[in-house]
């Protein structure tokens, strides 16, 4: 049986084509892709700056699909999103529940394991999560951004009476943005360029958003801040504006060495703490919000092709416009 897939066949390249749908072995499940959404580390890939991930290969790993081939106590039929990785399940960081930590953990996207930009993906067992039936697709493809913030948020500490700044206010910036409103966290002020993005934080719960262009922007320190972004500057950034004693949290990848005020950092007792993807806990915390109805991430989403229109979708991406929030595909044309 053929299906259709969208293949990074050379940097900046994508291409809509035919093949056979992938083979699942005996522990894997085959996933029929509803809707799947665009990665900042897509876009790096696309442009040849991802770290491992390289062309060709079918990108994507923000997904909803409905299991066609059952395994590992998934059920066919079952309304299922997933994690980015499948951890081991055999070393030390796993044994202590730190599967974002695993030492062998396989990606998607990466050595033959071709991602969701397709109408059928296969999945490990436990990088697998059993969503509500009937949830809305789109949601359920948001549901692994969403818990890469709150694994951030959660790295903070207690929320309540504690200010917070998010610098950047992309797809993960604003789903730190979710999570730090949902636990409690006081005051949340988002930082950007452009009011476009401006919009969106507001309409997802921050309580102000300043443009780091305009002629004032702000002043208060935060107990705790958020990188987001990974300009050269965000980390100095981020330690000019945190209170002294406050913490760090940095989500973003860089481009390269990036500059950090270290003298400060010293003198005012600046806890950094860095944030790697997500754990299975904080998949079913985010799933819960969803089917109780705690959240609404749709703001996020700005833009919705159809899997045959992905080298647009990626365009439009590349450009970098703040206008552009998360991009969701389709692989039959709706969720």
């Amino acid at each position: 049986m053929p299906m259709n897939s969208a293949v990074l066949t050379e940097y900046g390249r994508i291409e809509y084509r035919s093949g056979p749908v992938p083979a699942a072995d005996g522990e894997e499940l085959l996933v029929r892709v509803l809707a799947t959404g665009v990665c900042g580390s897509d876009l790096a890939t696309y442009r040849g700056a991802h770290p491992y991930k390289t062309a060709p290969v079918v990108l994507g790993h923000e997904l909803c699909g409905v299991v066609e081939r059952a395994a590992g106590g998934f059920a066919v039929g079952d309304l299922v999103c997933a994690a980015a990785y499948a951890h081991c399940e055999s070393c030390d960081r796993c044994a202590q529940g730190l599967t974002n930590l695993c030492r062998d953990k396989r990606n998607l996207c990466h050595r033959g394991w071709e991602g969701s930009f397709a109408e059928y993906v296969t999945l490990r067992p436990n990088m697998t999560f059993a969503l509500p039936p009937g949830l809305d697709p789109e949601l359920g493809a948001l549901v692994e951004p969403l818990s890469i913030g709150l694994h951030a948020i959660r790295l903070a500490g207690p929320a309540l009476g504690r200010t917070m700044r998010i610098i950047g206010s992309g797809n993960i910036g604003l789903a730190c943005l979710i999570a730090a409103r949902r636990l409690g966290f006081t005051r949340i002020t988002c930082t950007d360029v452009g009011q476009d993005k401006g919009e969106r934080a507001l309409a997802l719960g921050a309580d102000a958003y300043a443009d780091v262009l305009a002629p004032a922007g702000p002043s208060a320190e935060a107990d705790v801040v958020v990188v987001a972004a990974g300009h050269p500057d965000a980390l100095d950034e981020a330690v000019g504006a945190v209170r002294a004693g406050g913490t760090v949290i940095v989500v973003s990848f860089f481009d390269g060495p990036v500059p950090l005020a270290a003298n400060a950092l010293v003198g005012r007792e600046v806890t950094v703490i860095g944030s790697s993807l997500s754990t299975a806990a904080d998949f079913r915390t985010v799933i819960s919000w969803l089917a109780a109805g705690e959240i609404d991430p749709r703001p996020m989403v700005t833009h919705r092709f159809a899997l045959a229109d992905t080298a647009e979708a990626m365009s439009l991406m590349a450009e970098g416009k703040s206008t552009t929030g998360k991009i969701i595909l389709t692989p039959r044309g709706n969720a």
